[in-house]
Formats: C-alpha cells, structure tokens, sequence
C-alpha cells in the first residue's frame, strides 16, 4: 500500500503501528449548518479509506469528530434563540441523514467535542506546566515559538514577535499563538465550562487533539482531512499533541482537494453552493454525486458541474442496468473469458494500493462492464464466466458502492408482470399506463428482445 503523505511530500509503504490494525483519526464537520458538497467529497473520501483498508484485510478504528461548540455555533444558536444542544442535534441529524444518502459507512465512534472538556482540560493543564501554554486575559494560548517543529506540515514559517488570536480560523498569514482556552464573556451567554482552568469554552483546534487522543492514542496511523485544514488546524494539533507526549503524533497525513464549482470557488456570494439536498431538490441521485467523486483522484481538484453530474448520472443508470441484465443472462457455451475477468480485478486491487487511486480502479470497473456488456450483447458466456463477472463486480462495488441494493416491492413486480401480459395481448395502451405508473412510484421497466423485461431504478437525469 503506497500513500502520499503530506508531511514528507512524498509517497511512502504503509506501515502499521500494529499488525493487522489502523488508526484513523478524520477531522469531522461543525454542525452548525448543512455540509456542502465540498464537504461530503471529503467524507466519501474517508469512506473510501476505511473500505480500502478493510478490503486488505485491516481491521480499523476510524473516529470522526463532531465540533458542536466553537464561534460560529453560538452566534447562530444565540440568534435562533434556541439551546446550543438543540441546534447541534438538528445540524448533527441533516449530517448523518446526507452521508447515509451517499452511502458513507458509519465510523466506528463519532465523539462530540463537548463530552470530552475533561480531556482538553488535561492536556492545557500539561502544556501549561511544560512551558507551551500560557494565560493571558482572554484566555490561554499556545505559544508556538516554543515548539520548535511549528511548520513542518504547512511549510509556515514562525517570525519573531507574534501576536495572539482568539478565532477559532484564520489564514496563513495570521501566524499566531492561538487561544486553547477562551474564558467567558457576554456575547457567550450560558456557553461556558467551569473548570480547573477557569470559567470558558475551548478553542476549535484543542478539540481535535482531545478526541483523538482520548479514543486512538498517543500516535496515530492516519489523520485526514481537507487542504484547508493543514494550516492552522492540522498544524496546530501537531504543536497540541507532540508537545503532550512527546511522541510523534500521526504517520501518515492524508488530505483530499477542494472541490470547485463551474471552475470556481464555491461561495454563496457567487450563488455556486450546493448542498446534496439542493442537488436531490433538482431531480438528482446522490449517488451520482457519489459516483464523481469517486472518479476524480482525492489529490486533484473535482471541478462540480451540472452536466458532469447529469452524464454520471446516466452513467450510474447504465451500470446498474448492465448488471440486471448479466444477472439475467443465460448460460452457454463460454467464451474463454476469465483469465480477462481477473486480470481486471487486478489491476482494480493495484489501482487502491496506489494511494487510493479510485479514478485508476473505476476504470477497472467499467471495463468489466464493457465485458458483461459483449456477452449481453451476444448471449454467450460460461455458468463460471457469468458467476465469476458478477462475483467480481460485487467485491469491486464493496468499495465503490454504487450497484442498486434496494430490493423491489412486490407490487411493482404485479405491475410489471400485468403489463408483460398486457403486451402479450398486443393491449399497448393499457401496458403503456401501467408503465407510467411504475415510473411515478420511482422505477423503469425496460423491455428485452425475448419478451421478458428488467426493472431498474428511475433516475431523471438518465431518461
């Protein structure tokens, strides 16, 4: 397994810390609002890295954060007039809604910031004692002049006289001591923890080093996230957590590109942002969105259009009625095809152990596509051949995710088995209603030359 590793700038083999097992930390969204499709390419990601790992035979710990406290948080819960606990479950609820839509397997924990203040109180509280921390009248900060490594994952470089800042995110060339600890004022109104630091709330960057310290230890296998988050956050976290221990904090850090939108930053300002329910709101699947990410390589920049998302998804369409119908095939003579068939599913294994390289692996896929699609075409393939494609193309989709699981009601069976009759009669009206009825409850039936037929899920874009 070869992993580009943003700290080296370079690829390397993985190496577990134990057999067998990975330690995975990804920074987690701030439920404050609904997470844009920038967002969720991020989280599929982290998806796809679990279901790699797991495809080689790791079993891994994947911890997801949720922020549910930081500024943006309590200026918006404060102007709902509503609890800060209210207005994160809501938030938290729409974000597991939107992954599931998308199919992201669940981590194995998902810790909230809040119930783990004693753990970042811990570790300010060893900082402090270490000489990293100090208080201020604001609140306590970390002074990166003494961390000597404060750079090495960004490329930043620390100048004299720093001053400090409070925000929870700033940019490169705010290079500061930034707050840990922020004691109370108005404007927090019943935000606030009374500790053994004092009265007041962390700092976003605290969190992170908290949590993954708390559930994976003192030095992780991966830490992911998107670009933006190497500076200040992810650089930040080394500074926390290295200072704490005094051990290395991650081996591998891996990060995914942004997305863009019609080739530019996505910004409510430029009226380009999405979220997955604007996209379900136009007539979209979501897994047409998953289906792009996937396409794209997690280091290069996705470019979001309309019309991509419109050809994937009838690419998604033509996939999945591909399948029915090798599923459908008869069995003949075969065609001396499965040397090919593994040879394909090689090359799709070598594709993921190059960092993750789902671009290079559904290449793969849709040759073996390309394949079923020959032997539908001329009704040969082997018993073997046939199991063998079907078999192969599901292990791929443990991965990819994008084959239909949704079993058929039975209703929508009788309907399609009345219309089959109905066309057997040369009835072509009344079949054409029940046709259009199946449409509005969501599903296609597309008619074979020997007069049977598949049914397929109805996507608008695809038609």
């Amino acid at each position: 397994m070869r992993i580009y590793n943003t700290l080296t700038r370079k690829e390397e083999t993985f190496k577990p810390i134990e057999k067998g097992k990975v330690r995975m930390y990804c920074c987690g969204p701030t439920v404050y609002d609904y997470v844009h499709i920038g967002n969720l390419r991020t989280f599929i990601f982290y998806d796809t890295l679990k279901r790699v790992f797991e495809h080689l035979g790791y079993e891994v710990k994947q911890v997801i954060n949720l922020t549910d406290v930081d500024d943006k948080i309590i200026k918006n819960s404060r102007e709902r007039r509503i609890s800060r606990e209210e207005y994160t479950e809501e938030y938290s609820k729409f974000f597991f809604e939107d992954i599931k839509k998308v199919r992201v397997e669940p981590a194995t924990i998902y810790p909230k910031a809040t119930e783990n203040i004693d753990k970042m109180v811990d570790i300010i509280e060893v900082l402090i004692q270490k000489g990293f921390a100090y208080k201020a009248e604001d609140g306590i900060y970390y002074s990166i002049e003494k961390f000597k490594d404060y750079g090495k994952l960004s490329g930043i470089k620390v100048d004299k006289g720093l001053s400090r800042i409070k925000a929870d995110e700033y940019d490169k060339i705010s290079v500061s001591d930034f707050a840990l600890w922020k004691f109370w004022d108005e404007k927090d109104g019943d935000i606030f923890w009374e500790t053994r630091i004092g009265k007041g709330r962390p700092g976003w960057h605290i969190e992170c080093s908290a949590m993954s310290n708390r559930f994976l230890g003192d030095t992780l296998d991966i830490h992911s996230g998107g670009v933006d988050l190497i500076f200040p956050h992810h650089e930040n976290e080394i500074a926390q957590s290295e200072a704490y221990t005094g051990k290395k904090f991650v081996n591998y850090w891996v990060h995914a590109e942004h997305l863009l939108v019609d080739g530019r930053k996505m910004s409510k300002s430029l009226h380009n942002f999405y979220t997955l329910r604007d996209l379900e709101g136009m007539g979209f699947d979501p897994l047409s969105f998953r289906l792009m990410c996937l396409d794209a390589n997690h280091r290069d920049k996705l470019d979001f259009t309309m019309e991509n998302l419109k050809r994937y998804e009838k690419t998604l369409n033509d996939v999945n009625t591909s399948f029915k119908l090798l599923e459908r095939l008869s069995e003949s003579n075969g065609a001396g095809i499965d040397k090919e068939i593994d040879a394909i599913y090689s090359a799709f294994d070598e594709a993921l152990m190059n960092d993750f390289n789902t671009h290079a692996a559904l290449a793969q896929f849709f040759k073996l596509i390309e394949v079923a699609n020959s032997r539908i075409k001329d009704g040969k393939i082997g018993k073997s051949e046939k199991k063998n494609i079907i078999d192969k193309l599901r292990r791929m989709d443990e991965i990819l995710d994008i084959i239909d699981k949704d079993s058929i009601s039975q209703d929508i069976i009788d309907l399609a088995e009345k219309r089959k009759e109905l066309r057997r009669k040369s009835k072509w009206g009344d079949a054409d209603e029940i046709r259009r009825d199946v449409s509005n409850k969501g599903y296609s039936i597309v008619d074979l030359e020997d007069g049977g037929y598949i049914i397929v899920k109805r996507r608008k874009y695809a038609m």
